[in-house]
């Protein structure tokens, strides 16, 4: 994975969704089981193994996040008005989004993944899975799904992105 500054990051990524090229993005906080480092890490991956990217820095980039979710997902996943009538979450979704909602009362920092079919971090169970790590507990909890979870995460990224860092 090479390491670049958020610029280049946020470039290459508006690159790749321009171009329409698979690509998709974590946000690691230096607690994460992914992160090998003690401060935050903003990844980039692009369509193949030589295009892993990363960005360390101290604080939180969810502004970048925030940009490119819905780039990401194409879909409006800040937005959960936007789910689909007939959604309904799993049992697994909604411990997570409540385990989530009692992390944010707290002011206790959380996060989550979706790995893809094809990511560094995907155990290759499914094409994608949701993941939710509890930093008190030290757990995770994982939903697998065939398709991507869109409705399940216009639950959960707004209230990652509502965190206090």
């Amino acid at each position: 994975m090479q390491e670049i500054s958020i610029e280049e990051i946020q470039s290459k990524a508006l690159g790749f969704d321009q171009n329409g090229v698979k690509w998709h993005f974590h946000i690691l906080t230096p607690s994460c089981k992914f992160n090998t480092k003690s401060d935050y890490a903003f990844v980039l991956e692009g369509p193949d193994d030589s295009q892993q990217f990363v960005h360390y820095s101290k604080e939180a980039p969810s502004d970048l996040g925030k940009e490119l979710a819905p780039l990401a997902h194409k879909a409006k996943v800040l937005d959960q008005k936007s789910t689909d009538d007939s959604y309904r979450p799993s049992e697994i979704v909604q411990k997570i989004i409540a385990r989530a909602k009692e992390l944010n009362q707290q002011g206790v920092e959380w996060h989550h993944h979706v790995t893809f079919h094809g990511c560094q971090f995907n155990k290759g169970v499914s094409n994608f899975t949701l993941i939710f790590e509890d930093p008190e507990t030290g757990k995770t909890i994982e939903s697998p799904s065939e398709s991507e979870p869109i409705n399940d995460l216009k639950q959960i990224e707004p209230l990652f992105y509502s965190q206090k860092h």
